[in-house]
């Protein structure tokens, strides 16, 4: 099996106001983005995941542990709050972590 690597992303909401404002049907969808990377989480696909604490600048940053780029990409595309619209993921990188704490 090939060694995994990590991709972090960084994913942000559609509007500015979107974490002091939100809609209804956008916490539904934000709770299913939860749940989602909770899944991810308990297949060891996700390393990290949360969002920023600033209201002005929102974003959230995930890093994914997994095979290949496209791996990573497909995962994110498939994230409620990708594929509802609410979010889009504003850049994908490979990373190498190099300083983890156990």
């Amino acid at each position: 099996m090939a060694e995994k690597k990590h991709f972090y992303a960084v994913i942000k909401p559609y509007r500015q106001d979107f974490i002091i404002n939100p809609k209804k049907e956008e916490d539904q969808i934000m709770s299913d983005h939860f749940l989602y990377l909770k899944s991810l989480l308990e297949q060891k696909k996700l390393y990290l995941a949360g969002p920023t604490l600033i209201s002005e600048d929102p974003f959230g940053l995930i890093i994914l542990e997994v095979q290949t780029e496209q791996e990573a990409r497909n995962l994110l595309e498939n994230d409620p709050s990708v594929k509802s619209g609410i979010q889009q993921i504003t850049d994908l990188r490979p990373i190498r972590l190099s300083l983890t704490r156990k």
